[in-house]
């Protein structure tokens, strides 16, 4: 037993318009309720010779074959189908309204009353679906953001390198603030090598003045010239003593704060290039053929 064969969505609303534009109300609005009907099979996606009927998957033909069963029913004076399919197409577009020049006035009338009708429930959906679409572009914001977030993540891992250097307790125990400055605590490194460095070099300048005075051949001199060599000797050797006394607690103190606070390692961040952004670049073509001449353009990403 042969089975008839389906049209297309196309031929199969093209099937019911025309009865539609010769005026057979009946047999249009049948056909458009066949082709409407969700228990029916759907139509071929090709062009095909049969006429069987068949459902409508097309939105667009869907929502003008609903218009043009409506108007059918309207002809026909069947009132309440017609509102109800009107309803339905409020519902799916609240802002739909036949085109008066190809619908008869009365058929833009019924959409109007049956607007005026579920205006409440039209407005709570149109406002249903515009809080859906706010809701839709604040996740796709927000997703845009994320990914940003996560290509400069990204960017930052690419373009940077961690570098780890193991410290040294014997270097930690050196003076003038190596210990500190191998830590980390550059302030306090500089504290310490400024002090040391200071009082060591006055316990060498003082040792090298008491040197001075004590070169000196007192037989020569007269007794008051000789107490003030005396004096002087005693004073820069007090220098000496107090600023070499300082020396070796300062670099006792550095050495002992450093062992103290010791890192272990330090961890630096070293910056590496990344590479550039790929740019999109166009180059013009043309192509000549037997039968004429061809432009294009050619992109490289």
């Amino acid at each position: 037993m042969s089975q008839a064969a389906r049209a297309d969505d196309l031929q199969q609303f093209e099937l019911g318009k025309t009865r539609f534009d010769a005026a057979e109300y009946a047999e249009a609005a049948s056909r458009f309720t066949a082709m409407l009907d969700l228990a029916q099979k759907p139509c071929e996606s090709v062009p095909t010779s049969g006429t069987a009927s068949c459902r409508l998957t097309d939105p667009d033909l869907i929502k003008r074959a609903r218009t043009l069963r409506a108007a059918s029913l309207i002809a026909l004076k069947r009132y309440d189908e017609a509102e109800a399919e009107i309803a339905t197409i409020l519902r799916q577009n609240p802002t739909y309204s036949p085109d008066p020049a190809v619908f008869p006035q009365e058929v833009v009338d019924r959409f109007t009353l049956v607007r005026g009708r579920l205006r409440e429930e039209l407005e709570a959906t149109e406002q249903k679906r515009a809080d859906e679409e706010r809701q839709r572009r604040i996740a796709e914001q927000k997703a845009k953001e994320e990914d940003k977030r996560w290509i400069e993540s990204l960017v930052k891992a690419a373009s940077e390198r961690q570098v780890i250097v193991q410290n040294s307790r014997l270097v930690a125990a050196m003076p003038f603030g190596i210990g500190q400055f191998q830590n980390g605590s550059n302030k306090l490194g500089w504290t310490f090598a400024i002090t040391q460095a200071f009082t060591g070099a006055t316990t060498i300048v003082a040792s090298q003045v008491y040197n001075y005075y004590a070169s000196f051949d007192q037989r020569l001199a007269t007794g008051p010239e000789r107490e003030e060599l005396f004096r002087r000797q005693q004073i820069t050797l007090i220098i000496n003593q107090v600023s070499f006394g300082l020396w070796a607690g300062l670099t006792v103190a550095g050495i002992v704060q450093a062992q103290i606070a010791y890192v272990p390692q330090k961890v630096t961040i070293e910056k590496r290039p990344i590479p550039p952004r790929p740019t999109v670049r166009v180059v013009p073509t043309v192509a000549v053929t037997p039968d004429g001449f061809g432009v294009g353009v050619v992109g490289a990403f």
